[in-house]
């Protein structure tokens, strides 16, 4: 199938409240900035969306005060015919992704939208669930929960065991039809509840989503523990690609 072109939003502007860096609480990068096999986190991220023929242009929603970092330390020749800019984000995470939506290319068909956190995504995940959106609207890659799941009370009694076999756990990225992702964001704050991911608004809508299975290298990082996990995974090897 030849894909449509795509926008890829790098949802990079989180404060990263859970992330201790190494050397101190405070005293290191944001998560996404902080180095992973020598280069930034966020330079894997954009590496893994530059090699998607199909991904026309890749914007990134950084904080506010890491905009000239960004420019200095990340534009270049990512590939040609693929624009890559930056844009300040917000105080939440669809914020972000709304401002990012703003400055994209109007034209291209399909939006996908990644963590920032996310290092180890590999192309050939990124071009699946860009085929399923174009079939049916919206794909969300993620991983069937393949543990023993428990619902625990406050006071740390297990409530029930949890039947696992229609559970998934999202992760990034997820891809919409333009149309379909836009309507979404211009009706967020009709959603209920804290909303934790751009599937979610979809949903809302009444819209199909369907899952398109990942890795589970394709971890967010949030511990330094996840951080060295990846460096560990790069450093055997991944992606373990014949």
């Amino acid at each position: 199938m030849l894909l449509p072109r795509a926008s890829a939003i790098i949802a990079a502007a989180g404060s990263g409240r859970r992330f201790v860096h190494a050397s101190g609480a405070g005293g290191g990068p944001p998560k996404v900035l902080a180095d992973l096999a020598g280069r930034p986190v966020l330079a894997h991220v954009l590496e893994a969306f530059a090699r998607v023929a199909a991904v026309a242009e890749i914007v990134v929603a950084v904080p506010e005060g890491r905009l000239a970092w960004a420019h200095e330390a990340l534009a270049g020749p990512w590939r040609d015919g693929c624009r890559l800019m930056f844009v300040a984000g917000g105080t939440e995470r669809t914020d972000s992704v709304a401002r990012a939506l703003e400055a994209t290319d109007r034209s291209t068909e399909l939006v996908a939208i990644h963590d920032g956190a996310r290092p180890l995504i590999r192309p050939a995940v990124i071009e699946e669930a860009l085929r399923t959106a174009v079939e049916c609207g919206a794909a969300v890659v993620g991983r069937p929960v393949d543990h023993t799941v428990k619902a625990v009370a406050e006071d740390g009694r297990v409530i029930e065991t949890v039947p696992r076999r229609a559970l998934w756990l999202a992760q990034t990225p997820q891809v919409f039809r333009r149309e379909i992702l836009s309507q979404a964001y211009a009706r967020r704050k009709d959603v209920v509840g804290r909303v934790t991911d751009d599937s979610q608004l979809v949903e809302a809508l009444g819209q199909t989503v369907r899952m398109v299975r990942g890795d589970t290298a394709n971890l967010k990082i949030t511990t330094p523990e996840d951080l060295r996990a990846c460096e560990a995974l790069l450093a055997a090897g991944w992606p373990f690609e014949p």
